[in-house]
């Protein structure tokens, strides 16, 4: 028997038995550390949902369950030497960002800048797997993502407005980011207030077309980022046959979908105000132009293999459209 095999056998056994203790203490911390080890068990299994509901329901009544459910995953990702189970602490986290109480994100973002191991999997090494790299580079990327979203929601916050773009127009078809409704057009971007599921969640949003020019580039830039970073995970080798990868791809696949429209949206508002620009901000404006088209290329091929995988329908995916050396050279010639 390997020992890699060996070290799989005492984590799952591990597993067992600390649901076990957990079952047997009672408490809420306990409570939330069952949830979490049976939703990040050692199988080759997508997270079981069941969990993450059972999660968010005990959460919606309590703000100690809240602090327990992540005390218990940084715990989990702390003490683990398995991709399976740090991948699946890390779906779990995203579950609950996206579809939780808005305290999970508070308390996230909180542990995460206090040195709780969250989303920086650096230096996480897998000695359950005898072939693990190119899982372990999906999972260390994926988290890579949820920080830099993490980041983008700190910007917004500090430029006084809440949330990703103005997308909060509801009825959207992107699905949630985050607490926020999504648009399926890039057009379709106005001022709003977005209504979480069962609890009113208001974050006034100003659309790009009315921010200062400083922060139109800083919201750009952070944008370009979570892109960059999205376009990072795409799975190589080995990991692009596994199934747990897959459906979080899925996840995040989707949420790619309104990242790439906010960003259509903020390069149409730096054309309309081009001719305006001081000389510098011309150069600025010209720059992001030329990696955004770069950025686009990547992430049209990044589609096609995502469709080609069948990670989500083809008719969901928006029609990108690339932006052409004759619109750079006509920017230049400006």
């Amino acid at each position: 028997m390997s020992q890699s095999t060996i070290r799989k056998l005492l984590g799952t056994v591990k597993d067992h038995t600390s649901i076990g203790l957990a079952k047997v203490a009672g408490n809420m911390a306990q409570e939330a550390k069952v949830n979490i080890v049976k939703a990040t068990i050692d199988d080759d299994d997508p997270v079981d949902e069941k969990y993450i509901r059972r999660t968010l329901n005990l959460a919606s009544y309590s703000r100690g369950y809240v602090l327990a459910c992540v005390s218990a995953l940084s715990k989990r990702l702390s003490k683990t030497h398995d991709y399976v189970v740090a991948l699946k602490s890390l779906v779990v986290i995203h579950h609950l960002l996206n579809d939780g109480d808005p305290i999970f994100r508070e308390e996230i973002t909180y542990a995460t800048g206090h040195g709780a191991r969250l989303l920086n999997l650096s230096d996480f090494r897998d000695e359950a797997h005898s072939s693990s790299w190119d899982h372990l580079a999906f999972a260390r990327t994926y988290a890579m993502y949820f920080g830099q979203q993490l980041e983008l929601i700190l910007f917004d916050r500090k430029s006084g407005s809440s949330g990703p773009s103005g997308s909060a127009n509801g009825g959207g078809e992107y699905g949630n980011f985050w607490g926020m409704r999504r648009s399926r057009s890039c057009g379709d971007m106005s001022d709003g207030v977005a209504v979480k599921e069962g609890k009113e969640d208001r974050r006034v949003v100003t659309p790009p077309r009315e921010m200062k020019q400083e922060r139109i580039f800083g919201k750009m830039g952070h944008l370009q980022r979570l892109l960059d970073r999205f376009l990072m995970c795409r799975p190589t080798c080995l990991a692009k046959n596994s199934s747990l990868i897959l459906v979080a791809l899925y996840t995040i696949v989707k949420e790619s979908f309104q990242v790439y429209a906010d960003i259509c949206e903020v390069l149409v508002v730096l054309l309309d105000k081009f001719l305006d620009m001081e000389y510098w901000d011309c150069v600025k404006a010209f720059d992001v132009y030329a990696s955004a088209a770069k950025q686009i290329d990547e992430l049209i091929a990044f589609y096609n293999w995502c469709k080609d995988m069948r990670v989500a329908r083809s008719s969901e995916y928006p029609e990108v459209q690339r932006i052409t050396n004759k619109l750079l050279e006509t920017w230049r010639s400006l």
